[in-house]
This record gives C-alpha cells, structure tokens and sequence, in this order.
C-alpha cells in the first residue's frame, strides 16, 4: 500500500516523516475495525457485538494512556521509537491468538502502543497550524487508501489483516524522530473551563458516531444487500472526505457547525431509505468531522497556558467514546435495530457540535482573562 505521490507531497510539509509514519500507523489499526468484526464473529463463533470488544480493548487502552502520559512522562524519540515496537509485536500476536480472551489482551496493548504513538504526534501538532493540519489529515489519507485493501485482505481472514498492521508498524521504527522542544508532564493546568465544555462536546461526538461506524460495514451488507468490497468504498469515501476536510479546516470559523451537520450525514448512512445515502453520508461525515476537530482542539490550546497541554486529555476523552461507542452500538447491531442507532448517533453528533459553537460565541462575548492564555480571536 502507497500512498499516491501527490497525497504524499501534500502531507510532507510541517510534521516529520517519523510521526506522519505514526499517525498512518494508528489510523490504520483503528480503519481495520469496520472490515475486522465480521471475520472475528466468524473466526471464533461470536456475535458481531461481541466482537465489537475488541475496539473496546484497543480503545480503551488507548484513552488510559493519552490521560496518564502527559502527567507522568516526557515525549521523545526514544519512547516514540518504543511504542512502535510494541505496535508491531501486539499485532504479530493478534495474528496469532488462539482465542478471543487472549485477542483482547493483545488488543489492549496495541492500543496502549497506538496511545503513546498518538499522543506524541499530536503534542508536536499542535504547536502550529501547519503541522496540525498534516497530522490532521494523515488518518484521513491512510484511510482512503487502505479502506479497499484492508477489504480485500480481510476476506484472507483476521490474521491476514493483524499482520498487515504489524507491517505498518515498521516505517515508525526505521524513521527515527528526534523530538525537539518537548514539555515535561503537566504540574499546571489552564483553569478556563470552557475547555472542560469542550472536551465533553468531543467526548459526545465521538462516542455517538462510534457507536455507528464499527458497524456501518454490517449494515450496509444487511440494510442495502451491498458486498462487502462495495461497502468499503463508503469507507473511502469518507476518507476523503476527511482528506478535504483536514487540509481545509484551517479555513473557515466556524467548526462547531460543520461537527452539527456530521450527525445529519450520519443518520442518513443508515436511514436514508437507499444506497446511494449510505455513500453520500459517509462523504459528509468525513468531511464535517475533520473540518470541525482540528478547529476545536485549536480552541483547547488557545485556552491553555501550553500548546501542547490538553493533546493528551482531548485524545483520551474521545478515545473513551471510542471506547464506550462500541458497546452501545453493539446491543442495536444484534437486535438490527440500524435506524434507531442512526437516530441516536445523529442526535449526539448534532449537540456535541451545537455545543462547540455556544464556546465560541461565548469567547467572543467574554474573553478569556487567565494570563498565557490569549485573548485574540480563534485563527481564520
């Protein structure tokens, strides 16, 4: 799998080889999960639910240690360096765990991996616009380009899809990053709690359309009789509607709209009455999302004495709605209960988005007054 050269070009600007490497590697793993959970419910004679724990395990993982590194540790190429290696023997085990129980223990530490990897690659992000951008859009990129493979490769079974992803895991290890500038753990927090709003608002988006996408895959089979070579490319389509979106979100002003109109596209994936809405909503899902993230974690460092300072909470609240998305979407998927899912998703992603807009009207009505935390307007 190679990324077309004029993608490359696009994301080689602003952010080093090594953490693009990084953040193509965990985009990856997590755009796996929609293809994976059929093949698992097969391999080991469980429901498609069920088999949703393993985003679970991985996610869960993943939330843990985006909350504690921050505090506990400092970000640098050898820890980076580390995380991959981790990456890449996690899912060499994954490819060969004889049953379940033992599959989530090695998803756990994949996402431990996949955490770490992430949380150092969004520190350096967030620094400047310009690097946020190119991390921003480098899981959209991974996805576009993966989503048919990745397809193709699960028909071979799960653990010709794990050993895949433990190949991705090899750039990581051969590009070393020498991390420049890195803060120490966090011993002073910003106080403003609109970052608190905020952070809750990308809790509730996540959580809401995860609870969905893992099983759009499932759904696009048994709501509009797609193959599943088909349904896959709903998925890159919304890759590249992240695509647009991450390279553009830098643009516009208003991020907390574009998340609102995300939970429109969502429901309609589902309950759109035809195929054709499974596609066009997942287009405008990836769009409106990735026009709307960059733009709120922007407004998180804005409001924090350090850029870098909530890279790590805002990974680990949405990767806890990652976490917790899955088991709520699991109950419906089993009961083919598709639309009330699509309603309750579109609901969420719509009032995680609202949210985020009442923020910026409110710093625009009352400026922050912390010291270090700015009082200029939000960027673009």
């Amino acid at each position: 799998m190679y990324v077309p050269a004029r993608l490359s070009y696009a994301l080689r600007p602003g952010a080093p080889p090594g953490l693009l490497a990084a953040a193509a590697a965990v985009g990856l793993m997590f755009g796996a999960t929609p293809f994976l959970i059929p093949e698992l419910a097969d391999h080991f004679g469980i429901s498609p639910g069920l088999a949703g724990g393993v985003s679970v395990a991985q996610v869960g993982a993943f939330a843990v240690i985006n909350l504690a590194l921050p505090r506990l540790a400092r970000p640098t190429g050898r820890l980076l360096a580390g995380a991959a290696t981790g990456l890449l023997a996690a899912n060499l085990l994954s490819a060969f765990a004889p049953s379940f129980p033992v599959l989530l223990v090695t998803r756990v530490a994949a996402g431990a991996a996949a955490g770490t990897l992430t949380w150092i690659a969004w520190i350096d992000a967030m620094r400047t616009p310009r690097s946020l951008s190119s991390i921003a859009a480098t899981g959209p990129v991974t996805a576009l380009v993966s989503a048919p493979v990745l397809s193709l490769v699960a028909q071979l079974g799960d653990r010709a899809v794990y050993l895949v992803l433990a190949a991705a895991a090899v750039p990581i290890i051969l590009l070393p990053v020498a991390i420049t500038g890195s803060v120490g753990p966090t011993r002073s927090v910003s106080k403003s709690r609109s970052n608190w709003v905020l952070l809750g608002a990308l809790f509730l988006q996540v959580l809401a359309g995860s609870s969905l996408f893992i099983y759009l895959a499932v759904a696009g089979v048994e709501q509009y009789g797609l193959s599943p070579v088909a349904a896959s490319f709903g998925f890159s389509l919304n890759a590249l509607g992240g695509l647009i979106g991450a390279r553009l979100s830098a643009r516009h002003r208003r991020p907390g709209w574009w998340l609102a109109t995300s939970g429109v596209a969502a429901y309609l994936t589902v309950a759109g009455g035809h195929a054709v809405w499974f596609f066009a909503g997942l287009f405008w899902w990836g769009l409106a999302f990735w026009m709307g993230i960059p733009g709120v974690l922007q407004m998180l460092a804005e409001r924090s004495l350090e850029p870098g300072e909530r890279a790590g909470d805002a990974q680990a609240v949405m990767a806890i709605g990652r976490t917790i998305g899955p088991i709520v979407g699991g109950g419906f998927t089993d009961a083919g209960a598709f639309g009330t899912l699509a309603l309750v998703t579109g609901v969420g992603m719509t009032v995680s988005g609202l949210t985020v807009t009442g923020v910026q009207q409110g710093r625009e009505l009352l400026p922050p007054r912390e010291p270090g935390m700015g009082g200029q307007p939000p960027p673009t």
